[in-house]
């Protein structure tokens, strides 16, 4: 079982300032011990994530990041393809809650079957088929 990972828990962890640092930092060794599921990272999420660090932190900090992110044999770094921006689209048109990151994320999820996602941002919850994780629950059981 996978699941997918929003730049909230990604930045959290990387940021020890951030409210959610301590939940993310959790939910990240879960995965890094296997006791979470394999997270799933589009390409939109890391990119997001590495620009927030960059402009909230530090340009070691970001490259450190896609490090650790590339490296880590729990994490899968996905293209997404031209029919997931399609679908992009047509969620960010319905959602206006969601951003185009979010909405981007949720159509890979929905292509991809994955029902679970790690996020610390509640607009995912009014989205049908996404179960949203905001603490180190293993879904599996």
């Amino acid at each position: 079982m996978t699941a997918a990972v929003d730049t909230s828990v990604l930045f959290a962890h990387r940021s020890a300032h951030d409210e959610f640092h301590e939940r993310a930092t959790e939910i990240i060794a879960g995965v890094d011990h296997g006791k979470l599921p394999e997270l799933h990272i589009t390409e939109h999420v890391l990119a997001e994530t590495l620009n927030l660090l960059l402009n909230k932190g530090t340009h070691r900090k970001a490259t450190q990041t896609m490090d650790l992110l590339i490296e880590g044999s729990h994490f899968r770094l996905l293209h997404t393809p031209k029919t997931d921006f399609n679908s992009t689209q047509a969620l960010f048109r319905r959602h206006p809650h969601l951003s185009f990151v979010d909405a981007s994320i949720v159509a890979y999820m929905q292509r991809t079957g994955i029902e679970y996602l790690y996020s610390f941002d509640d607009d995912f919850d009014s989205v049908d088929g996404v179960t949203r994780a905001n603490s180190a629950v293993d879904p599996r059981s």
